[in-house]
């Protein structure tokens, strides 16, 4: 029976967590007129992208002038707003060496789709269609104009909006922000403006994620949750994003204190900045999902007769890209007392029926820092192994990302099956030969103390106490949700917006162990074990999109992170896929994924640096 549910909760997993990973069929252009088309954008995106196109070329030009032919198709006049290129972007430019450069100037276009009531605050729809140097930008940034255009389309499309829609094309963006700093706070139309959707990209596929807000944007969550269908965001993104030094247009937006929301893709990384970011290598799909997005929360937000106000910041996240979960920072406190009570009452139910005791629970605490330890310092190794010591160019590891999560997983894997596995060997010092082995590997290949000699002391002293025959059931599963639980409670206290990464898993699972707990407690029935593998999917299912999102935007760089993720897996998986009895060969299989994934990572060390990298980065 436990097999049975352990592949049930695996294939479940997979199913859901894959198929929310996967961006949405393109709606032909043939759909009715208020319904968002790939099939129409795409047809903007073949004419922006047919060749680079950065700030002052001929084919800059060229891509503007067709945008305002669009804009007076659509029934309005667009304006040029102009100014001087500066010196930060002037020396970009320059360096940029083969550039077509006829102008000097920064041409951002401005267009309004008036509203019923002109004097209310407007609806700002953003995008920049300037490139870098060599690449045609499919994605980064034509995706966002072709999107832009065909919103305003649809839009117009259902009526006439509550409130003015502001189209806003920026150039100069991929020298610096040039537009964007010019017009927002000085230009006479940025005060009409109540709040700002920006659309970017960073590669050429993969789901579009709402990745940034603007401050207080509690009610703006709200109404982004009630109006979105298949959203993908999570405050855990935007809290990280805002305490990392990268730019966009938002930037600008966000310093003057406006509310709004930034979209973009990350798939296909290896096309970002690229010289072949061409048409064909841009999954029409991510522009279906951008649009379709993005489309939402526009449409909401043109035909709302008041905009949302100011409100603190808040907890949000995507369940799998069905829906969205939104709650105040407050709330999360009591997450964390239901997840501590649920525990609570799951452990008198063991216990009353005979199958925990107190030192159980303590044995049980060595499978998560074994797990922690060994797990980080196993990605941490890798990461360094793959190269990323040797000040790699950034595109080209960018290029190597898929790569770089094919051996995380593995690792992860590895490290999984470790634990599952995890028993105390008959002389102790034994025990410690992994942890040893890694820690050094670390050292060898230029790793921080500070992170090596932490894990290496935790791993050992778990590897030292582990228990003797194997930990059981419920001593090892209730000491892995509460550590989900303790780390929730840090993190509610320092970094409430991310909490919810091991709060609502520590709940979710709390809940179900307290269940079978007083219902079978010995998992003696398929009931049981179902209710097990139902948890285990419900925690896991929306884990998947997460964590390759989360890898898309941090790379291999932070080992911490991708082990947070094992915990939760761990937690969730436990009942179904411990060991207590596997014979000692069973560890040929992690220690055959570990290899296999220091075989990719000398791969991605040895292999020559990428094709699609762009030309001006060789010299940085």
């Amino acid at each position: 029976m436990r097999v049975g549910a352990l592949l049930l909760a695996v294939l479940v997993t997979l199913f859901i967590g894959l198929r929310a990973a996967m961006p949405p069929s393109v709606v032909p252009a043939s759909a009715p007129p208020t319904v968002f088309s790939a099939g129409r954008a795409m047809a903007d995106v073949h004419a922006i992208a047919m060749r680079p196109h950065p700030t002052g070329s001929a084919d800059n030009a060229r891509v503007r002038d067709h945008l305002v032919t669009r804009l007076r198709a659509l029934g309005l006049s667009p304006e040029e707003r102009r100014y001087l290129i500066d010196p930060r972007g002037a020396k970009t430019l320059r360096r940029w060496t083969g550039a077509e450069v006829i102008s000097n100037d920064v041409v951002n276009l401005l267009a309004v789709l008036p509203g019923r009531d002109r004097t209310l605050p407007a609806v700002a729809l953003m995008a920049h269609y300037d490139t870098v140097w060599g690449s045609p930008g499919s994605g980064d940034d034509s995706i966002g104009v072709a999107s832009a255009l065909e919103i305003l389309r649809a839009i117009k499309a259902k009526g006439a909006p509550a409130r003015d829609v502001v189209v806003l094309f920026t150039d100069g963006e991929e020298i610096g922000l040039s537009g964007a700093r010019d017009f927002w706070p000085r230009d006479g139309a940025a005060a009409h403006v109540g709040v700002v959707v920006n659309l970017e990209a960073r590669g050429a596929g993969g789901r579009a994620t709402m990745f940034e807000t603007g401050a207080a944007n509690g009610a703006m969550m709200a109404l982004f949750a009630k109006s979105v269908a298949h959203p993908v965001a999570n405050s855990l993104s935007v809290m990280a994003y805002r305490r990392m030094p990268n730019d966009t247009d938002f930037t600008l937006v966000r310093e003057k204190g406006l509310p709004g929301f930034n979209f973009a893709i990350m798939g296909r990384p290896q096309y970002y900045h690229s010289p072949r970011a061409t048409i064909d290598r841009l999954d029409p799909r991510s522009v279906q999902d951008m649009g379709d997005q993005a489309l939402g929360i526009v449409s909401a937000l043109a035909f709302a007769p008041t905009l949302p106000g100011r409100s603190a910041d808040a907890v949000f996240f995507d369940i799998g890209g069905a829906g969205m979960a939104h709650y105040g920072i407050a709330t999360g406190w009591w997450l964390l007392i239901g997840a501590a009570v649920a525990l609570f009452v799951a452990g008198l139910g063991v216990r009353r029926a005979g199958l925990l005791s107190l030192r159980s629970v303590g044995e049980g605490l060595a499978l998560p820092v074994w797990l922690m330890s060994h797990a980080t310092l196993a990605l941490n190794a890798l990461n360094l192994l793959s190269g990323s010591a040797r000040h790699p160019n950034y595109y080209d590891r960018l290029a190597a990302l898929p790569m770089l999560e094919a051996q995380a997983v593995l690792a992860g894997l590895a490290v999984l099956g470790g634990m599952v596995l995890l028993r105390r060997s008959r002389y102790r010092a034994v025990g410690l030969l992994p942890i040893l082995a890694l820690g050094l590997l670390d050292l060898v290949l230029g790793g921080r103390l500070g992170l090596v000699l932490p894990c290496l002391l935790a791993g050992m002293a778990a590897a030292w106490f582990a228990p003797r025959a194997g930990e059981g059931l419920w001593g090892g599963w209730l000491a892995l949700i509460g550590v989900l639980l303790l780390g929730a409670l840090g993190a509610q206290a320092a970094a409430p917006l991310a909490a919810w990464l091991l709060a609502v898993p520590a709940l979710l699972l709390a809940l179900v162990a307290m269940i079978v707990a007083w219902v079978d407690a010995p998992l003696a029935r398929a009931a049981g074990w179902m209710v097990v593998a139902a948890g285990a999917a419900a925690v896991s299912a929306p884990l998947l999109p997460l964590a390759h999102l989360a890898f898309l935007g941090i790379g291999a760089g932070l080992p911490e992170m991708v082990a947070l993720f094992l915990l939760v897996l761990a937690a969730a998986f436990w009942p179904l896929a411990r060991c207590e009895r596997a014979p000692r060969w069973a560890l040929v299989v992690p220690a055959v994924l570990l290899v296999m994934a220091g075989a990719i990572a000398m791969h991605v060390r040895t292999d020559p640096i990428a094709p699609t990298i762009p030309a001006y980065s060789l010299d940085k």
